[in-house]
């Protein structure tokens, strides 16, 4: 008696390619190149024409909006989510610079790949948007955090999110990273973290921090925190016929990418 084989998708860390469905996951795979990314390395210039889209499987990945020495983090991008929104919005230029804010890997297809699926399976596109929705929470919060709520509740929002995102307790980021990504003082994040470290929610190594008091760090943190999370849980929620959340709540090293902020 012969059986039919059945292919299957190769498992994937990114969340956004593995909640697609397998048949979508497997016409993107043969055309997803595996990509190392180092510290500083620059994923996408801004006003310039997006070449890939990054799906992020390891790492962290900071949106940033300003000039090469005065800038700021809007957003930051790991394994929930992928450099590249504007391919999916029908955009072919960035209006932000992407900088891997920590080393780590992404899975790379080039625009013209991604642009050719998306037309045979505009399935793939609607569930791609899911994550920009999010994205524009996370920008917009960020915005009303800087205005509104002091350096340690940013920061430690900034810590949770990142905790998140890398889904590991040690974030090897430097202190002069950290206060451009917020906008403040390098003195202002020293001095938080020496605080935080006091009250043991977090121990400092150099190039590194460590989150040792995760609960009370959310303790810590402005309410923005919350929000942005809640954004992002939306899109890994599973969804209906009519697109609506349900209520239930091996790779190999390829291509580095390298560069300096």
């Amino acid at each position: 008696m012969s059986s039919e084989i059945i292919n299957a998708p190769t498992p994937v860390k990114n969340r956004v390619l593995a909640q697609l469905a397998p048949d979508d996951l497997l016409a993107l795979q043969p055309m997803l190149r595996p990509v190392d990314f180092r510290g500083r390395a620059v994923l996408q210039e801004a006003n310039r024409r997006v070449e890939y889209v990054h799906f992020i499987e390891q790492g962290l990945v900071s949106q940033i909006a300003g000039t090469r020495t005065d800038y700021v983090e809007t957003a930051m991008v790991g394994v929930f989510g992928y450099v590249g929104v504007p391919v999916v919005l029908g955009n072919p230029i960035a209006s932000q610079r992407a900088v891997a804010s920590m080393p780590g890997t992404a899975l790379r297809i080039s625009t013209e790949d991604l642009t050719a699926v998306l037309a045979e399976r505009p399935q793939i596109r609607e569930h791609m948007l899911r994550y920009v929705q999010a994205l524009i929470a996370q920008n917009t919060q960020s915005v009303l955090c800087a205005a509104r709520h002091e350096i340690n509740q940013r920061l430690a929002r900034w810590l949770l999110l990142a905790n998140d995102r890398v889904q590991s307790d040690v974030l090897y980021i430097t202190h002069e990273l950290l206060a451009a990504s917020l906008g403040v003082r390098r003195a202002s994040i020293t001095n938080a973290l020496l605080q935080f470290e006091a009250e043991g929610l977090v121990q400092k190594t150099r190039g590194a921090v460590r989150v040792t008091d995760r609960v009370g760090l959310e303790g810590r943190a402005c309410d923005c925190y919350g929000v942005v999370r809640d954004a992002y849980a939306w899109t890994q929620a599973p969804q209906d016929g009519n697109g609506h959340a349900g209520c239930d709540h091996g790779h190999s090293h390829g291509e580095v990418i390298a560069g300096t902020a």
